[in-house]
């Protein structure tokens, strides 16, 4: 029974990096490869799940050197997982915080570029609503709120409503949130994992103790 949980287990985690890797990794590579924020959210992604697949790589070696061991190998195994839960937690806690900061920085400079194109003629703002379809900051409002007409190229053929931020947010925001529940996970699977080790070296102690007990007796 406890072979077919880890199995199922393993193929889950399995499954859920090749779908981070489909849906994340990927398609901010092709499409986003040029801004900052996109870059420390492949780093963090594919490092999670690079970390989480070693891992359970090992856990699964660890499982068989365990029956050639007669399990007494959990015991090098447990100051290991420890090692690797504090280090998994340290590392990537950074790593988002740096994410983060690269998505507040990126919203903050888009803000500047929308402050630039009223203020200095910037064309960097008018190109970037015909390439990704949006329009001001937040919306067209945002063209109202400064006494301006909304542009043409606003119209596709009808008015866009989509801000610029908006549209950003929608795309970088739930990574923030995917990063953190990832992390999560990650860290409950190696203390799963850092369990199993310390229950299989429990068992092992207490059927070492019965059988010094019977033979006392």
């Amino acid at each position: 029974m406890v072979r077919n949980i880890i199995k199922k287990v393993v193929v889950i985690l399995f499954g859920l990096v090749l779908a981070i890797l489909l849906r994340i990794t990927v398609p901010f590579t092709l499409k986003f490869s040029n801004l900052k924020i996109t870059t420390d959210i492949i780093a963090y992604f594919s490092g999670l799940t690079i970390t989480i697949s070693i891992i359970i790589c090992i856990f699964l070696v660890s499982i068989f050197l365990a029956y050639l061991t007669d399990d007494w190998i959990a015991l090098g195994f447990i100051p290991l997982q420890i090692y690797v839960l504090h280090w998994t937690n340290l590392t990537f806690s950074e790593r988002l915080e740096s994410m983060n900061k690269s998505y507040d920085a990126f919203m903050d400079n888009l803000t500047q570029k929308w402050l630039s194109y009223f203020n200095h003629n910037d064309t960097y703002w008018t190109t970037l609503e015909k390439t990704i379809l949006c329009c001001g900051l937040e919306g067209p409002r945002s063209y109202m709120d400064y006494l301006q007409k909304v542009p043409k190229h606003c119209y596709n053929p009808k008015l866009i409503t989509l801000g610029c931020s908006h549209f950003y947010q929608n795309i970088f925001h739930p990574m923030q949130q995917i990063g953190l529940l990832l992390l999560r996970l990650s860290l409950f699977v190696e203390l799963c994992i850092l369990l199993f080790y310390g229950l299989t070296l429990f068992k092992k102690l207490i059927s070492l103790f019965a059988r010094e007990t019977k033979k006392s007796c």
